[in-house]
């Protein structure tokens, strides 16, 4: 784990926070085709089976007050290059200083390397992701991960304590391994 454990907790944090000041009732999240398929072989390269069903949802959070959905979810980021390229609007794709050193790099460069291969492999991704939740909810009848409040902040969680406090905790210990290890988890 590196930096884009912080970055993500707290960035996603920020944008509900954020979101609740301006009373949105939603959350639409620019999230491609690329993007999804990469999150689908992170989770099974995790071996993180709960999140491995919920990553391809449209929307996520229905039932909770801030849903986020993915509209661009079977969208190649390609064509929405090409879409801002053709209709001369402003698009800027910036990378993370941290980028070359994160996990998702390893799936991005893969499915790059098998879209050479096999042009649909990224929507087949997202299809295998879809065809895996499903398989999942009908074996049993409860959902894998419950989501409720965070003892400490109220955030949602699935968890006792949310992952931005236990992140906290570590930095205010003066160990930011321990925010990120399975076991403070």
């Amino acid at each position: 784990k590196n930096n884009c454990t912080f970055c993500g907790v707290f960035r996603r944090q920020a944008l509900d926070r954020g979101a609740v000041l301006l009373n949105a009732n939603k959350i639409v999240t620019g999230h491609n085709a690329d993007d999804i398929a990469e999150t689908v072989f992170l989770n099974v390269l995790r071996g993180d089976f709960p999140r491995l069903t919920r990553c391809t949802n449209s929307i996520t959070g229905e039932d909770s007050a801030l849903p986020r959905c993915k509209p661009f979810k079977y969208t190649y980021e390609k064509e929405i290059v090409m879409y801002a390229f053709h209709k001369k609007l402003d698009y800027f794709a910036t990378e993370c200083t941290y980028s070359p050193q994160a996990y998702r790099g390893v799936a991005r460069e893969f499915i790059k390397d098998v879209e050479i291969i096999e042009p649909v492999c990224i929507l087949n991704t997202i299809i295998s992701g879809d065809e895996m939740k499903l398989g999942a909810n009908s074996s049993s009848g409860r959902p894998l991960q419950v989501q409720g409040e965070c003892a400490k902040c109220g955030y949602m969680t699935s968890q006792r304590i949310c992952k931005a406090c236990v992140l906290l905790e570590g930095l205010d210990k003066g160990d930011a391994r321990y925010g990120v290890s399975r076991q403070a988890c």
